[in-house]
């Protein structure tokens, strides 16, 4: 386990996908696959899910309808989140938060935190008032996304199927503007 303090983050948000973030990427899912995370994956990503998911993040990213966040540590990649706007012209105040990992070695550097400030700075700038995602229940990303205030607008009792056993899924959102009043506040939520 690393310190707290150890290591110096750096994060952007790449306008193209080049060989080392695609392999950045792949490391980040598999690292929370292996480690019990709900990516919609049940293990490792096989050499076509890699093609296929780096090749359809490519797509989103040329559109500008998808904006990845990566981060790293020491160089290392440490973190990642997906924004994908929406684009019907009735919804474009909403937007998707479709992935978020923290790469297991990296938890406890308030990662997450740093990743949400820069998906509302992004936000912001692109007008976008509400932030929603789906999650399977009971999972550490559904508590994750509770603690930072995300609330269940509908729940799916047929979201996923995990080795032959179904789970429910829930639906949620929050406001923007209730996302940056809670880093404003003095006691900002804190993952572990």
């Amino acid at each position: 386990m690393r310190s707290p303090n150890a290591g110096a983050a750096s994060h952007h948000w790449p306008d193209q996908i080049d060989d080392r973030v695609a392999a950045d990427l792949i490391i980040l899912l598999n690292s929370s696959v292996a480690d019990g995370g709900t990516l919609g994956y049940e293990q490792a990503l096989t050499p076509q899910e890699q093609v296929q998911f780096i090749a359809g993040l490519r797509v989103g990213i040329a559109s500008g309808r998808t904006h990845l966040l990566l981060g790293r540590v020491d160089g290392r990649p440490a973190f990642m989140a997906l924004l994908r706007l929406n684009g019907m012209a009735n919804c474009r105040h909403r937007a998707e938060l479709a992935k978020g990992v923290v790469h297991p070695e990296f938890r406890g550097l308030h990662l997450v935190q740093l990743a949400f400030r820069e998906i509302v700075r992004l936000a912001e700038r692109l007008d976008v008032e509400q932030l929603v995602l789906d999650v399977r229940e009971h999972t550490r990303a559904h508590r994750l996304w509770q603690l930072f205030g995300f609330e269940t607008y509908g729940v799916l009792e047929d979201y996923a199927r995990v080795g032959g056993t179904v789970h429910r899924g829930h639906f949620m959102a929050q406001a923007v503007r209730s996302l940056r009043r809670r880093f404003d506040a003095p006691t900002a939520p804190t993952a572990h």
